[in-house]
């Protein structure tokens, strides 16, 4: 069975991630058109297939390191988590740069949830989880 904070990592990321797509959902007729600016400033004709794909990649890769966390606790894929927050982290002041949107703004709470994820990883029972050294549930065999 799974400790509180792998429940609550759970919780937390996946809300984020779902809070990712309404603000993709929210934004995304700008989504398409920054798409399709970047692809004519490189000469590529880039537009809302390839917003799509973008997003469809980023959702799976980002269901495939919870999963790999949270239920075959591969501590690599922790640290993945980690370091595409800390990456997003680093672009976040750009974003904000031109005051604060509604798209923004659900942009912060996506950020805000995705740490809290992030620190319930790093809880004592979540390292003993993570080790494989979690006791498990006497409950599991009634």
């Amino acid at each position: 069975m799974k400790p509180e904070s792998i429940r609550k990592f759970d919780m937390f990321y996946l809300g984020s991630l779902a809070i990712s797509v309404v603000s993709i959902i929210v934004g995304y007729d700008a989504l398409v058109a920054e798409v399709a600016a970047e692809g004519e400033a490189s000469g590529m004709a880039l537009g809302q297939v390839w917003a799509i794909g973008a997003v469809v990649i980023g959702l799976a890769i980002s269901l495939l390191l919870w999963w790999l966390t949270s239920s075959k606790r591969l501590s690599i894929a922790k640290w993945i988590i980690v370091l595409f927050f800390v990456l997003g982290l680093i672009g976040l002041p750009g974003t904000l740069a031109d005051g604060l949107t509604m798209l923004e703004i659900i942009g912060l709470v996506s950020v805000a949830a995705q740490a809290t994820a992030i620190w319930y990883l790093f809880r004592p029972d979540a390292k003993e989880w993570f080790a494989g050294s979690s006791p498990v549930d006497p409950k599991t065999f009634d």
